[in-house]
């Protein structure tokens, strides 16, 4: 059975291939074990700017991924969270869903072939 809690460091190098985050960063790893099977968090990119992730197996998107995703954008805010862009990939069912439900809102901006998405405080 998968378990979410928070991530740190370690977790995240494990997950993205040795990647070192330098900045202040929130997570939260899916684990199966020792095996982390997905990720999610907030990555600040600018001064009050941060940049939101999830990724998370089919068989995992569970209602309770939500309360997660929650806990991890508090945790973004409080530490001055002013804005927060994400990427939302329409071919995942409910992602939308999920965009609108955390205040997200559809902007003009194309990255990497992918909408980009924005909420503001």
């Amino acid at each position: 059975m998968a378990e979410i809690g928070p991530a740190d460091d370690i977790d995240f190098a494990r997950y993205f291939g040795g990647m070192h985050v330098t900045g202040r960063w929130v997570g939260r790893a899916l684990r199966r074990g020792r095996l982390i099977a997905g990720f999610g968090g907030l990555l600040e990119v600018k001064d009050a700017e941060w940049f939101a992730f999830l990724e998370v197996p089919a068989g995992d998107r569970k209602p309770h991924v939500y309360r997660h995703v929650l806990a991890a954008f508090a945790e973004a805010k409080a530490q001055g969270a002013k804005r927060i862009t994400a990427w939302c990939d329409t071919s995942i069912p409910g992602a939308e869903k999920l965009m609108n439900r955390l205040g997200f809102k559809k902007t003009d901006e194309i990255m990497q072939e992918k909408e980009v998405w924005a909420w503001e405080l």
